[in-house]
């Protein structure tokens, strides 16, 4: 008879990887449930009582990654509620980290596209799914 030690860790039964899938569900469901409390929490309070615009836009971008649509600057520095200038400090400082990358959009000379790095994903999906 194999008796245990109240020092053995090992899980009694093997839990089942995670499906990708699943887990990219759960943090898209779980980015679009916090950016929603964030706008719905600006809406009752005074401008700038909170503050993470990193955050925001890490989410935002993340949802939009999911939906499919690449998204431009502009609209990254409106889903973060910054200005243009407080937007490129952010986006230079989080592509430093290695968690965004920028680009000239396809069909516009102007226009710039602001994408998260496999990186960024990683962490985030890790995060978010964790959170449901």
């Amino acid at each position: 008879m194999h008796q245990t030690s109240s020092l053995d860790t090992r899980p009694a039964f093997a839990a089942p990887a995670p499906d990708p899938m699943e887990q990219r569900a759960r943090a898209r469901a779980g980015a679009e449930r916090l950016y929603a409390e964030r706008r719905c929490r600006d809406t009752l309070f005074p401008d700038a009582l909170f503050g993470e615009p990193a955050w925001d836009l890490l989410l935002a971008m993340f949802i939009a990654r999911e939906k499919g649509p690449a998204m431009i600057l502009c609209k990254a520095y409106q889903a973060a509620g910054v200005s243009d200038t407080t937007g490129r400090r952010l986006l230079d400082r989080m592509e430093e980290a290695g968690l965004i990358t920028r680009r000239r959009a396809p069909r516009s000379r102007k226009m710039r596209i602001v994408e998260l790095t496999d990186l960024a994903i990683e962490r985030l999906i890790d995060y978010l799914a964790r959170g449901q």
